[in-house]
């Protein structure tokens, strides 16, 4: 199976993301005056893509996790929220760039959610990728041979070889 549209542009999945957060920042107290969604309900959206938000800056950043990412007590979602929630919003989208023909920002937009919920469900993920990536660094690190070789190139004159 073929990835899709811009599963390695991580820094616009993170911007997708931040901006479905932001959408239900700007609608959901509206939609809990009118009584058309509960409290508890908007709160655990807000929760949920909140979480996704952060994830995906810090994988787009090549950043550890954020603590409690996992953890709905500690204001991150659980795997199957995430899906379930994306599952819902890449739905939404598509339907919104089919019913708006030509409008090439809705399909970007739907491609983009689709994206992000692949992520959720492939293996590995890019948290996953991320992690490892990071291991992979400070392993380098730590290594005595590129640790010694850093500091010959760091006090070497410019211009002199090695």
């Amino acid at each position: 199976m073929q990835p899709p549209r811009w599963f390695s542009d991580h820094h616009l999945l993170a911007a997708v993301a931040r901006h479905l957060h932001a959408q239900r920042a700007a609608h959901y107290p509206r939609l809990v005056v009118e009584g058309r969604q509960s409290r508890a309900r908007a709160l655990d959206g807000l929760r949920i893509m909140r979480t996704i938000a952060r994830s995906w800056r810090a994988i787009a950043e090549l950043r550890p996790e954020p603590v409690g990412a996992h953890d709905p007590d500690r204001g991150g979602a659980w795997p199957f929220e995430r899906i379930q929630h994306l599952t819902v919003t890449a739905r939404h989208a598509r339907a919104q760039a089919d019913a708006a023909e030509g409008n090439i920002q809705a399909a970007d937009l739907a491609d983009a959610i689709e994206t992000l919920l692949w992520w959720e469900t492939v293996r590995p993920s890019a948290r996953w990728l991320v992690d490892t990536t990071l291991a992979g660094r400070r392993q380098a690190d730590a290594c005595p041979i590129v640790t010694a070789d850093r500091a010959a190139r760091d006090t070497r004159p410019l211009g002199v070889a090695a």
